[in-house]
């Protein structure tokens, strides 16, 4: 007895999604584009309506790449894209002049001294490059110099 019940509720939930599909695109039928008049038309030419066949160079709802394919954009990647790479800048010997007070009798008290900044690793994603934070010398006047952090930064392709 219990068992034709159990069969017409499991042939509704076979049926359902067909029936359910609203909103559903038909590969079968064709999307219609506005394709901009082609180069050398006059001034003055309107665009023309045509359909657009998938996978193709036009435009189309079904030529979405894969989200994690490098081309995917910067869906769920935080607007930076996709990483391809990361690129070792090596550490940079930087010359310096510093003042020094010791050598006023030769009259020259200004010295180049040589000081490492330390190398960081860059990524380079679709969208353009991802610097880390690093540090970097700063001089706000002659002869004087500090450590500065300098803060993370996108630079874009």
């Amino acid at each position: 007895m219990r068992a034709i019940p159990i069969v017409v509720v499991m042939l509704l939930f076979v049926t359902t999604p067909a029936w359910a599909q609203v909103g559903i695109v038909n590969p079968n039928v064709p999307v219609t584009i506005t394709a901009p008049p082609p180069p050398g038309s006059p001034a003055g030419t309107p665009s023309t309506t045509r359909p657009s066949i998938p996978f193709t160079g036009d435009p189309n709802q079904l030529n979405n790449p894969f989200p994690t394919l490098l081309n995917a954009g910067i869906s769920g990647t935080g607007g930076y894209g996709v990483p391809i790479r990361q690129i070792y800048m090596p550490a940079q010997v930087v010359p310096i002049v510093v003042y020094v007070a010791a050598q006023e009798v030769t009259g020259d008290q200004w010295v180049t001294q040589y000081t490492e900044l330390p190398g960081y690793v860059v990524t380079e994603t679709t969208l353009g490059y991802l610097y880390p934070d690093r540090w970097a010398l700063y001089s706000p006047a002659r002869g004087v110099y500090q450590w500065q952090r300098v803060p993370p930064v996108f630079q874009s392709k």
